[in-house]
């Protein structure tokens, strides 16, 4: 049977938009707040290299009003714009008070708004669904305690969480312009977001109009077409980077859970996953229901929700890239999140209309909140409470290493140029001097952009043409006088050297050598 997503034989409880109403949804954000403010506290010491590059993004903007990873190069390496404004944001908002630019103090910042906003629209859109208020925690817990999140945090994981709780929440209140906004916003966040805003728009008859798509459009596209006319690309090069590795050996995303992750920790990957996986049977018991008329209106966002993390899985495996463990965050997010407020919304059938909850629907919540946060727990590596690395972490040094080792090296190249190692975002940051690689200077991404046009088919030759028309093939790639070198070797004789070691990498030495041509 054709399904019907305009029918509307079962309505929801909706809770009245009253001071007490909007009581709950406060105190939900104020312990969404708490919670991230004490999560990015225990977490802040082992962000990954690549939110490094995120922050040092945040840091040039935030200080000088310059786009790039390094100051002296204009780059187009950030895959968030959005992520990297924000926290640049609130970089210069901690500067306001302490006189400092601290971007991890900023990030701190940015982690608890965003947190009290995540948990905050869980609990309004959890009470419009009619169930407790108290279904926002297991939200929170859901999105913090998978592993691909919080091995992430730093980078746009829990900025894409809570946009697309918020998203959600738009569609089943029917807000259309809300709706328009965050869709545009999370587009900003990462383009290729835009698979699951679409398929949540076209499975929400209280928002699927024209006036959502403009709005989204005069959100989003004025960034865009600055990219595309300043930068000579519309998109990131991260895409043109990221698309052209492929794979990590055999692992890809496709593959990627079992191959790359499991071996790590396979109860981490379960723990990511399971919720996600329980998403995809409530979705596909909602799209039963839908198939027989008998879904309320209300809840086809959340199957739209379902059903745009499936799709963009979908689209990264096709799209052959690496397995990071970011990249598995928006769909198990999406299902996750889906998948708890699917199980919330029955709760509200056991009390009638109007009537206080029962003690059970508060209970089961709190159980489910808890069991979350256990589970999270047990899977971190060493003492939960300071981390010296996250659950899933493939860089090749510890996050502490790379950040000593980057000052030592800012102090010795001073104004030089030193080109970077296979891995430049924390080197890079705590260097603050002239790194570079095809992140940060765009004259080696040159090559890399010729090489992705070259090996695209037909119809992709010719958008990724389209895309990079304005990008100026002129630029020269920066000379450097030195080089850091990653070796299982020993260090040559009389240069700087320092001992690395990571759990995906082993032992090995990272030395400081001057380049021939710099003499």
């Amino acid at each position: 049977m054709a399904t019907d997503v305009t029918a509307r034989p079962v309505s929801a409880p909706t809770a009245t938009p009253t001071r007490q109403a909007r009581g709950p949804v406060l105190l939900m954000a104020l312990v969404g707040g708490l919670v991230g403010a004490a999560g990015i506290a225990v977490a802040h010491r082992a962000l990954i290299d690549d939110a490094y590059i995120t922050l040092a993004y945040a840091r040039q903007l935030a200080e000088h009003l310059h786009w790039g990873l390094i100051p002296t190069e204009e780059s187009n390496a950030a895959t968030s714009p959005l992520n990297v404004a924000l926290l640049a944001a609130a970089t210069r908002l901690v500067a306001l008070v302490t006189g400092e630019i601290r971007p991890v103090v900023g990030l701190g910042v940015l982690t608890v708004v965003l947190s009290a906003l995540l948990t905050g629209w869980a609990a309004s859109l959890s009470r419009r669904l009619g169930a407790s208020a108290g279904w926002a925690l297991v939200v929170l817990a859901v999105v913090l305690a998978n592993p691909f999140v919080n091995s992430s945090l730093g980078m746009e994981v829990l900025l894409t969480a809570t946009l697309l709780v918020g998203l959600t929440r738009a569609a089943v209140h029917g807000r259309v312009a809300g709706f328009g906004v965050l869709a545009g916003l999370l587009v900003l966040t990462r383009v290729d977001l835009g698979v699951i805003v679409a398929v949540v728009f076209l499975l929400s008859p209280q928002v699927r109009r024209w006036g959502a798509v403009a709005v989204a459009a005069v959100v989003a596209l004025p960034w865009f077409v600055f990219s595309w006319w300043h930068f000579g690309s519309a998109i990131p090069d991260s895409f043109v980077i990221k698309t052209l590795q492929g794979s990590f050996g055999e692992a890809t995303f496709a593959n990627g859970l079992w191959e790359q992750w499991a071996p790590q920790s396979s109860f981490a990957v379960w723990l990511a996953v399971a919720p996600a996986l329980l998403g995809v049977l409530l979705v596909l018991g909602m799209l039963v229901a839908g198939a027989c008329r008998r879904l309320p209106r209300e809840r086809w966002p959340l199957v739209g929700l379902g059903l745009g993390g499936v799709a963009y899985f979908a689209a990264y495996s096709a799209l052959g890239v690496p397995p990071y463990q970011w990249y598995y965050v928006p769909s198990t997010v999406s299902l996750g999140v889906a998948g708890v407020l699917a199980l919330a919304a029955p709760t509200a059938r056991w009390r009638p209309a109007g009537a206080r909850p029962a003690p059970i629907t508060r209970l089961i919540p709190a159980l489910l909140t808890v069991a979350m946060v256990a589970l999270g727990v047990s899977v971190l590596p060493g003492s939960w409470v300071d981390w010296e690395r996250p659950t899933f972490f493939g860089n090749w040094a510890l996050p502490q290493q790379y950040v000593a080792i980057g000052a030592d090296v800012g102090r010795i190249v001073g104004d030089a140029t030193v080109e970077a190692p296979p891995e430049i975002g924390t080197l890079a940051y705590a260097c603050e001097c002239s790194m570079v690689d095809e992140f940060s200077d765009r004259g080696r991404t040159l090559e890399l952009v010729q090489a992705r046009i070259d090996e695209a088919g037909t119809v992709g030759q010719a958008l990724l043409l389209a895309n990079f028309t304005r990008l100026d093939r002129d630029q020269a790639p920066r000379p450097a006088e030195y080089r850091l070198v990653y070796s299982y070797d020993a260090a040559p004789p009389g240069v700087p050297s320092w001992p690395v070691s990571s759990p995906a990498t082993g032992d090995a030495v990272l030395y400081l050598e001057p380049l021939p041509t710099a003499r």
